[in-house]
């Protein structure tokens, strides 16, 4: 199994503010690099979308809470 192929990945967190995110910017691009992140505001659940690898994951999952902020992985179905 390739451990290096993209996924995607929701997660549920309490960062509620831009200035929070603009904050996680520069450690969120150094960390996900070639991969891509959004945060969704105006979902109640704050959502961080994630494009990435499952070690980069696990790398940004450690950022948010070092940070001090609150991180779980949202799990849902997909047609396969």
């Amino acid at each position: 199994m390739n451990t290096n192929s993209n996924s995607f990945y929701l997660f549920r967190t309490n960062v509620q503010t831009t200035r929070s995110i603009k904050k996680l910017t520069p450690y969120l691009n150094s960390i996900v690099q070639s991969g891509k992140w959004s945060f969704d505001l105006e979902d109640r659940d704050n959502v961080l979308c994630l494009t990435c690898d499952k070690n980069t994951k696990l790398k940004v999952k450690q950022l948010l809470q070092r940070k001090g902020f609150v991180i779980e992985e949202l799990h849902y179905l997909t047609d396969e």
